[in-house]
C-alpha cells in the first residue's frame, strides 16, 4: 500500500479513492472489504484511530461529461496525532506488512488506480483530538501493563516483546542490564522454577507527553509465587512498584526502560530461588 507523506498539521486524515478489481461485484466487493480487508488493516496498522468506508452508489450520482466515476470506495483514515500518522507511515513501510496488505489487495482492488493523499479537515486540530489522542495513549499503557501481568504469569516468554522494546533497559534490583533477551532471561531465571504465580497491577498513574508519543507509568504490583506441584504450600510474596518508561514505536507502545522498586518481601524466598532476586 502506497502511502501520502505528511507535513504541517498534526491533525491527520488520509483519504483513498479505491477501484474495485474487475468482474468482482459491487456487493462481494463490499462484503471482502468489510470482513476481510479492513481487519487485516486494522489488525497490521493499529495506529489507525478511525477507518471508515464510503461505498459509492452510483445511481443518483452526479456525472462529469469530462471525468467518469472511476472509484468505488472513498476510505478516510484518521490519526488522533501526528506522532500516530508517523508511527503509520513507518509501519506501513515494513516489509513483511506491506507485502502481506497487497496480498490482500489483489483480491478486492484494481490496485493500479488506487490514489492516496492528506487532507487537513477545518479545524485542523480540534480540543478534542488532543484528548482523544492522550485517552488512547493512557489505554494502550493501561493494556500493555495488564498484558505484561498475564505474559508472567503464563510463561508465555515469545511475547514480552508484545509490551517490551528490543533495546530494553531495566533494573530489577540487580543493577542495570540491557535488551529484550536479558530482560527475558531475567524473567525466567526465577520464574521457570517455581510453580503458578499471579502478579496484580494497579494504583495506576500515566503521564502522557504533550506530542502523545512517550509516557511515564507508575503502577504498584504485588508478585505471589507458589512450589511447583504444592497448591496448599508455603508461598513467597514481593510487593513494590514498576516505573516504566513508554514510547510509542512502529509496532505501538513498548516500554523502553523499567525500573522496579521492591518495598517489601514474605514467605518462602527459595521458592523462586533462594530469594536473590524478585520478578
Amino acid at each position: 500500500m502506497a502511502t501520502p507523506t505528511r507535513a504541517g498539521s498534526q491533525a491527520v486524515k488520509v483519504i483513498a479513492l479505491l477501484r474495485k478489481k474487475d468482474g468482482l461485484s459491487r456487493e462481494a466487493f463490499i462484503a471482502y472489504y468489510e470482513t476481510r480487508h479492513a481487519p487485516l488493516i486494522l489488525a497490521l496498522l493499529p495506529h489507525i484511530a478511525g477507518y471508515r468506508r464510503n461505498y459509492v452508489e452510483r445511481a443518483g450520482a452526479f456525472t462529469s461529461p469530462v471525468t467518469a466515476m472511476d472509484f468505488d470506495s472513498v476510505t478516510e483514515m484518521r490519526f488522533a496525532c501526528r506522532a500516530h500518522y508517523d508511527a503509520f507511515l513507518a509501519a506501513a513501510a515494513d516489509p513483511h506488512i506491506a507485502g502481506l496488505i497487497a496480498q490482500d489487495e489483489e483480491n478486492v482492488f484494481d490496485r493500479a488506480a488506487t490514489r492516496m493523499f492528506v487532507v487537513d479537515e477545518t479545524p485542523a486540530q480540534s480540543p478534542g483530538s488532543a484528548g482523544l489522542a492522550v485517552l488512547l495513549a493512557e489505554r494502550a499503557v493501561h493494556q500493555g501493563l495488564a498484558h505484561f501481568a498475564r505474559v508472567l504469569d503464563s510463561k508465555d516468554w515469545d511475547r514480552l516483546g508484545e509490551v517490551f522494546a528490543e533495546d530494553v533497559m531495566f533494573d530489577y534490583g540487580l543493577g542495570e542490564q540491557a535488551g529484550l533477551a536479558a530482560l527475558t532471561a531475567n524473567m525466567r531465571r526465577f520464574l521457570d522454577v517455581c510453580g503458578p504465580s499471579q502478579h496484580l497491577i494497579g494504583s495506576i498513574s500515566i503521564d502522557i507527553a504533550p506530542e502523545c508519543t512517550s509516557a511515564v507509568s507508575r503502577a504498584y504490583v504485588q508478585a505471589r509465587h507458589q512450589r511447583t506441584d504444592d497448591q496448599g504450600g508455603a508461598v513467597f510474596d514481593s510487593n513494590g512498584e514498576y516505573v516504566d518508561h513508554w514510547d510509542l514505536r512502529a509496532e505501538g507502545w513498548r516500554i523502553v526502560r523499567r525500573d522496579a522498586k521492591w518495598h517489601t518481601h514474605s514467605g518462602e524466598a527459595a521458592i523462586i530461588w533462594g530469594g536473590a532476586a524478585k520478578a
